[in-house]
């Protein structure tokens, strides 16, 4: 009995200590794609940033305003939205099974749909696993006052 308790106690730990590194895993390939997101948006590589993106995609601008997937690459395909600097700091990453959560912030220099951009905000990004591959399904953006 107490070698059954003893294999017990040791499965447990394992999957415990699996779980974990999984998770950490998670939240360091999560923090990975944003970092290249922002990169990507920065070069103006929108093939890299539609991959990332489900086609029903939203996002809340600081200005609260909505845009669709089409609309956000279409904006950075005809210029009107234009980023030289994109820079993230302060990212915390949550995983709930197939969707992750990020907060953070974002110091940008440039023009989003043809008005100055230049400043900080805070966000939230949800990511969704589909199909094995995490793609961008919301970003909600709220300006940092000066």
């Amino acid at each position: 009995m107490k070698r059954r308790m003893s294999m017990l106690a040791v499965v447990c730990f394992l999957a415990a200590f699996c779980s974990i590194a999984i998770a950490q895993n998670t939240e360091d390939e999560i923090k990975k794609l944003e970092m290249d997101r922002a990169a990507a948006v920065v070069k103006g590589d929108m093939a890299m940033v539609e991959k990332q993106t489900s086609d029903d995609y939203t996002l809340i601008n600081a200005d609260g305003q909505m845009a669709s997937k089409q609309q956000m690459i279409d904006a950075f395909k005809s210029g009107k939205s234009k980023l030289s600097m994109n820079d993230l700091s302060d990212m915390k990453v949550r995983v709930y099974g197939n969707t992750a959560v990020v907060t953070g912030k974002s110091t940008v220099k440039g023009m989003m749909n043809g008005k100055d951009a230049t400043g900080s905000v805070i966000y939230t990004r949800v990511y969704v696993k589909k199909d094995g591959h995490w793609q961008s399904v919301a970003l909600q953006q709220t300006r940092i006052s000066q």
